[in-house]
């Protein structure tokens, strides 16, 4: 930091002139280059932490502390969102402007007991963000200047902010887990309930498992995060942890919104399979997936759904003919990219907002779908299945659906995995396949934690 630390003064005195002068609060930033910085740079901090990356790993963004927070609720919260994030003060920012992401799937029902750190969407920009693009790293140091600032105080506390980032924490160790509700009886209640409602006007709908497990001392997170970013490289990996309290993290394969400019890139992701070690096998599992009739139908559903959406929304809009496959360590899709040219006015809140949840992991029709999981599902949905990533200042971003991921807390780890319910599906594969799904996270934290299966209580 002392490379740049006389122009980050001269940038944090001229935000405090500028505070004074009109009398309202300004955020100040200022980048340099640094080397490049991977997953093990999480472990500089303890909380307020956030973390993206890309499946090819060019893209990778490391936030530490909140320099300011924006938050809001309702139905309509992707456009109050945007009206919030376009009514930022960013004239001692310039292009540096950058924001973690989050929505919650649907509104909360209740937040006293999980996700009260992350309510139903925030952007947050960092104090201290590391950011990896085009071949570049930069640190950007944000601050929140306030009128009657003292500039000499702020940069003397970045400062020492900083240097804490750069001291080496305590080592891992190992922590004992235990599961205590496997999430399979309320899981096979919901089954019968949604079957019934497929018999209606409803196509689809997607539940979700919810399978809790007890910890006896908190898990090294930043460690659990370099694991999934090992063992899941066709992944997106993310981590958001506002507060000391909960953390919320997973690997993705499925990307809900690229934007840059007037270029849009999406994909359909349904129908899944598993892997299998033996190379003929793994080829026969995927061609079969290719050729059934129930996952081809659930795929062409959202392909609909997402091409129906962007019509109203781009001049032009590009998707093969056929899906392909998408091989993931533990698990195979029907994979489907589509690309379109956007209508100069639309913005990526309300792109967000017209996807979201797309079939894979609301339904079709999505109102009803969405109204019949709030309905029947017997948990918290939280930041599971809904859009999370990160926002730049020219309405440039990427946000990713939030699935193979956990809640976790000092003493629970909260772990989800959902299915694509069709008329026709039948609850022990579906089962079958959330147990897929839940692999890469439990094969993570099997190289961190002692996972205890004896004497353990199972609905």
């Amino acid at each position: 930091m002392a490379y740049a630390q006389h122009e980050l003064k001269q940038c944090i005195e001229r935000a405090v002139g500028h505070a004074n002068a009109y009398q309202r609060s300004i955020i100040a930033a200022y980048s340099w280059n640094v080397e490049a910085q991977d997953v093990s740079a999480l472990s500089f901090g303890t909380e307020e932490r956030f973390y993206f990356t890309t499946p090819d790993r060019s893209m990778r963004a490391i936030g530490f502390g909140i320099t300011q927070q924006l938050k809001t609720a309702g139905q309509d919260r992707f456009l109050r969102m945007q009206s919030m994030w376009s009514n930022l003060n960013r004239d001692h920012v310039g292009t540096d402007l950058f924001a973690f992401c989050g929505f919650s799937f649907s509104e909360l029902k209740h937040t006293e007991f999980r996700w009260s750190s992350f309510g139903e969407a925030s952007m947050t920009i960092p104090k201290y963000l590391y950011l990896e693009q085009d071949g570049r790293t930069t640190v950007t140091v944000f601050a929140f200047v306030e009128p009657q600032s003292n500039a000499e105080k702020i940069l003397n506390q970045l400062a020492v902010e900083y240097a804490e980032l750069h001291t080496p924490k305590s080592d891992r160790f190992v922590t004992r887990i235990r599961l205590t509700r496997d999430g399979n009886d309320a899981f096979e209640a919901s089954f019968h309930q949604a079957t019934q409602l497929l018999k209606t006007s409803l196509k689809k709908i997607v539940l979700a498992r919810e399978v809790v497990y007890e910890l006896d001392q908190p898990i090294d997170l930043a460690g659990l995060v370099q694991e999934l970013e090992s063992s899941q490289p066709g992944s997106y990996i993310f981590f958001f942890q506002p507060t000391a309290d909960e953390a919320f993290l997973g690997a993705t394969p499925e990307r809900l919104i690229l934007k840059s400019g007037l270029e849009l890139k999406t994909a359909a992701v349904a129908g899944s399979a598993p892997r299998h070690a033996i190379e003929t096998t793994d080829t026969a599992l995927g061609q079969s997936l290719l050729q059934d009739d129930k996952n081809r139908h659930e795929h062409a559903i959202v392909v609909d759904s997402i091409e129906q959406t962007l019509q109203g929304l781009s001049t032009t809009i590009d998707k093969p003919d056929e899906p392909m496959l998408l091989k993931n360590r533990h698990i195979q899709h029907l994979y489907t990219p589509i690309n379109a040219m956007l209508s100069p006015e639309v913005s990526l809140f309300q792109l967000i907002e017209k996807l979201h949840p797309t079939p894979a992991l609301g339904g079709e029709p999505k109102e009803e779908a969405v109204a019949a999981i709030r309905e029947i599902e017997t948990f918290e949905r939280g930041w599971y299945g809904s859009p999370v990533g990160w926002m730049d200042g020219q309405e440039n971003g990427e946000f990713i659906v939030a699935i193979r991921s956990g809640l976790f807390t000092d003493r629970s780890a909260v772990l989800y995995a959902g299915c694509g319910l069709v008329e026709g599906s039948v609850l022990h594969s579906e089962l079958e396949e959330t147990e897929t799904k839940l692999s890469p996270m439990l094969q993570a934290l099997s190289h961190l934690c002692t996972i205890e299966k004896d004497d353990i209580y199972v609905e």
